[in-house]
């Protein structure tokens, strides 16, 4: 094969680098404290976790732009991807503990989910809405207005900030936040703050009942299942489970449905690699395998890469199409090697060219400018002198459709940079889209003539995608030349895209979707069933007929409204029982059911296990009244010796009813009138029974029983899990605990030997039931350790200025194996001063210390030292935020004030605002310090979403969202 040169694919993979790179705003052994089901494929432990909580985007009401997962294996933030540390910093989560983040991004505004899985202690943050029914916490802390829910698992909570809202639990967490991600326009645009806390509390249950396998999940779909198997050994993976929304949609070959990525090195190491490095795919063709010819493959891999793809190795089985690609490092861009330019880019109609204006900045010499028109380098007939300076222009001769570019490019240090480029002409072009009729009409409606050749018209629908309108796209344009686009239904999207090699593909002049309008249906405690319309435009409201089992309902939107607009409701109030809720939409020919929900109980239920009487009470805590004769109380899916009816003829508010359950089993309520089992609460009885003490030097880990009830040792599982080994070791499916005991009773041991220090002993709870088996991780302790101490510093947050460090790790340890070091001296005062063994909890004061102080802690039992815990004391530092958008509503300037507070090193100082910048932004290179006042501002040309001030690349300063939705 040809093999691509590196000028050529500069720009190829620009978008793909954003996505795994850049600011999206992103396991070892996790310990997942009370998980009903595992993902039902093949997947390894980090990433089979943090896969739990992403429900499928059905289950949202949206669709996914993209979902990356990463793992994680870092010491310090500085080993972090930006992303990784976003989400560490988000979820309070510690670098150590942090193992494995999963990224969801809607193709359209709305709620981003980001889920971290790991080692660490349930996240808590801001206020309490809602706990899992049954966590044998307590509870006691919490306020009495605080819901207790079936749409989370036992022992996880749902909390909301003013920016986010969170369902976390101990070493799986879930953060819905607004996202500005949209690359549609929408008619308009009426989501208010309370609109948008709504719509993440929903998002965040919605993945918790995903946790609990209550609603469809995203590595079960067919992408996930097909892909997920093959690539979750990989460092990175990303999944675009539709091209007409993913990463590089207007790129994707004809006939491509779906696809997925693994990489070997981490995108943002790939600058370091040194030699090849080895990615793989996993593509799912619209049609048959053999309608995708390996040229095509290649393309695609070649687009969507982020390194040079130098071999490909294609096969197709199973209806999907594999590729095995060699790559080597990728060029790089890098605003800070190249010339500070500013250049702005000017169409001009009438004389059909596009004028590069160079209007201040340093000189650019011509040799390192790179000209593109269409495609092809044009530099040599356009570029003129020796350089580019303040005042000079260039002048590229266009016509009226066109897309250009000019860079900036070094290729002995294999480095870019981007200067201007410039797609032309979207207002030349008029779409008429007729529902009923099923057509889309785009018209040429410019004064003169143009070239479309390279131009292609793309439709994409349920039968895949195909290239159409070719008599309107091969030659010249005519004014009032017009192509209609036929069977263009609700979902369907049309674009007009410039088909042009890299680096100038992946542009288009016209994106259409046809889209049913939003309406989502929910039963709430309080009000009952609800229907809420939330649509982009304006519609009749006797458009929309809303159906309770197939007859249309006593209300209708129709009674009190003309016209929906956006966040109208409709109140339902009660409905029976397993009663099906469904909104037919009348403007199509045909209605269509555009959403439908089945009623099932609001009710919800706390179990509370008693250690010491080795039985549950279950308390009815919300909603409304049931038959105990419909309620089944389940311990390891049998039903419970104790039943509801046993001691109730009906489970309502204050009521609770007690039963004996053994203990380390996993305890369910569930209603069983409808036409499947519905979670009421659960819990899984003495979760913490299991503690672990590791030996260094004879490579042994201790594993003890610390219940207070007898247990059946048959019930635990005991594995180990190596660093490559994502599988681990478990000896025959067979209870080292019960090899060695009859009877579990408090102190009772069982020794793992041969645990290397990157070992991790995994205990679980295994339940077999008719269907199938269940093992639920109760403990997860790594032979080194990975978590470590959590700094307190004194900052913002806290109630003084002395730092403190508090043991946080999961396994008991030598306090004398620890030293804390400060600036890389010892600190007065160690671990070892006040104890001999660490079991999580102990605090260590070292007095106040300044800002920029090193904290590190070492751990010297193994064969070498080994960083545990690293913190630089941040500084203190206020900002301000102005957005000014742009007159013409595309984009504009955000400009960030230091405000107040310490003076920084202006060279570890970086902006972002997501998602239109490319990565970090240095605040201002030839500035020496940003104090009070300075000021530094970003130019964009997309909507914001977030404005976010990061010190030393890794602690964020400030963060303020941006999006005006919201």
């Amino acid at each position: 094969m040809v093999r691509p040169s590196r000028r050529r694919f500069l720009g190829g993979s620009a978008l793909t680098l954003a996505a795994l790179t850049g600011v999206l705003a992103p396991e070892t052994g996790a310990r997942v404290t009370d998980r009903p089901s595992d993902l039902d494929i093949d997947i390894s432990p980090p990433f089979a976790d943090a896969f739990l909580p992403v429900p499928a985007n059905d289950a949202l009401s949206t669709t996914y732009a993209m979902v990356i997962a990463e793992r994680v294996d870092a010491d310090t933030e500085e080993d972090l991807s930006y992303r990784a540390r976003s989400v560490s910093e988000r979820l309070d989560i510690d670098v150590d503990e942090l193992a494995a983040t999963v990224t969801t991004t809607p193709s359209e505004r709305g709620v981003q989910l980001v889920t971290a899985a790991g080692g660490f202690d349930r996240p808590d943050h801001g206020e309490t809405i809602a706990v899992g029914e049954g966590g044998d916490e307590s509870t006691d802390d919490l306020p009495d207005e605080v819901e207790t829910t079936d749409d989370l698992p036992a022992g996880w909570r749902l909390t909301e900030t003013d920016e986010a809202a969170f369902v976390t639990s101990e070493g799986v967490a879930a953060a819905a936040t607004a996202s500005g991600y949209s690359p549609h326009p929408r008619g308009r645009s009426d989501s208010s703050a309370d609109d948008m806390s709504e719509r993440r509390l929903e998002a965040a249950r919605v993945a918790g009942r995903a946790a609990a396998d209550e609603v469809n999940r995203f590595a079960e779909t067919s992408l996930g299942t097909a892909a997920l198997p093959r690539l979750g050994g990989f460092e990175t993976v990303l999944l675009a489970p539709d091209v007409d929304e993913g990463p590089s949609p207007l790129s994707i070959p004809d006939d491509v449905d779906a696809f997925a990525a693994g990489f070997e090195t981490a995108p943002n190491d790939l600058r370091d690699i040194e030699g090849t490095a080895e990615n793989a795919y996993v593509i799912r063709p619209a049609g048959d395998t053999d309608d995708l010819d390996d040229e095509t493959v290649e393309r695609l891999v070649r687009t969507i890469d982020p390194a040079v793809p130098i071999e490909t190795d294609i096969t197709r089985t199973d209806g999907v199409i594999l590729v095995d690609a060699v790559v080597e490092a990728p060029p790089e861009r890098d605003r800070e090697a190249s010339p500070d330019a500013r250049v702005r880019s000017q169409f001009d109609r009438a004389a059909g060219t596009v004028t590069f204006e160079h209007v201040e900045g340093e000189a650019v010499p011509a040799d390192e400018l790179e000209v593109w028109h269409d495609g092809e380098e044009v530099s040599e007939t356009v570029l003129d002198g020796e350089k580019f300076t303040a005042g000079d222009e260039i002048t590229i001769e266009t016509g009226l459709i066109a897309t250009v570019m000019l860079r900036w490019f070094d290729p002995d240090a294999n480095v870019y940079d981007t200067y201007a480029r410039e797609q032309v002409d979207r207002e030349a072009f008029d779409v008429e889209y007729d529902m009923n009729a099923e057509t889309l009409e785009l018209s040429y409606e410019a004064e003169r003539s143009a070239d479309a050749s390279n131009l292609r018209l793309i439709h994409r629908g349920e039968g895949g995608v195909q290239t159409v309108g070719e008599e309107f796209t091969d030659g010249t344009l005519e004014p009032g030349d017009t192509v209609t686009v036929t069977d263009v239904s609700i979902g369907d999207s049309v674009q007009l895209t410039f088909d042009v090699e890299e680096p100038m593909g992946g542009s288009s002049l016209i994106h259409y979707r046809a889209r049913p309008p939003h309406v989502w249906i929910h039963s709430h405690a309080e009000d009952g069933t609800t229907v809420r319309y939330d649509g982009e435009e304006s519609r009749p409201a006797d458009a929309f007929v809303t159906l309770v089992d197939g007859e249309p309902a006593d209300t209708q939107f129709a009674d009190d409204h003309d016209t929906l607009s956006g966040d109208e409701q409709l109140v339902l109030g009660d409905l029976p029982l397993g009663s099906m809720v469904a909104v037919e939409w009348h403007e199509p020919d045909e209605p269509v059911i555009i959403a439908e929900h089945e009623v099932v109980p609001n009710t919800h239920a706390s179990i509370e296990y008693d250690p010491d009487a080795g039985e549950v009470t279950v308390q009815h805590r919300g909603g409304r009244a049931l038959p105990a004769s419909e309620l089944e109380l389940q311990a390891g899916r049998t039903p419970a010796d104790v039943q509801p009816a046993d001691k109730l003829d009906e489970f309502g508010p204050d009521d609770s009813f007690t039963a004996p359950v053994p203990p380390l089993s996993r305890v369910r309520l569930v209603w069983t009138g409808g036409d499947r089992e519905h979670h009421i609460g659960g819990t899984t009885t003495a979760r913490d029974a299991v503690a672990a003490t590791y030996d260094a030097d004879s490579e042994a880990m201790t594993i003890e029983y610390v219940g207070e009830q007898p247990a059946d040792p048959e019930r635990l599982r005991v594995s180990v899990n190596n660093t490559g080994d994502f599988r681990g070791r478990e000896d025959d499916q067979e209870s080292a605990f019960a090899a060695e005991h009859d009877e579990l009773t408090t102190g009772d041991t069982i020794t793992v030997d041969d645990v290397g220090l990157d070992d991790t002993v995994v205990v679980s709870v295994h339940t077999e039931f008719e269907n199938g088996a269940a093992t639920s991780s109760v403990g997860h302790f790594s032979a080194a350790p990975r978590r470590g101490f959590i700094v307190d510093d004194g900052g913002r947050d806290s109630d003084g200025s002395e730092t403190t460090l508090r043991y946080v790790g999961e396994v008991r340890r030598n306090a004398a194996a620890f030293q804390v070091l400060i600036d890389g001296a010892p600190a007065d005062d160690q671990p070892a001063d006040d104890t001999d063994q660490l079991t999580g909890g102990e605090t260590l004061s070292l007095g106040e210390l300044s800002t920029g102080t090193t904290i590190t802690v070492e751990w010297t039992a193994g064969d070498e030292t080994r960083t545990v815990t690293e913190h630089v004391i941040p500084p203190e530092a206020t900002f301000e935020i102005l957005y000014e958008p742009a007159a013409d509503g595309d984009g504009g300037v955000v400009t960030f004030t230091h405000a107040g507070g310490d003076a920084l090193d202006a060279d570890r100082v970086d902006v972002v605002v997501e998602p239109a910048t490319d990565g970090l932004r240095s605040w201002d290179s030839d500035a020496d310090e940003v104090t009070a006042g300075d000021e530094t501002s970003v130019t964009i040309d997309s909507e914001p979403g977030m404005a976010i001030v990061v010190f030393n690349e890794s602690e964020v300063l400030h963060r303020e969202p941006l999006n005006q939705d919201s």
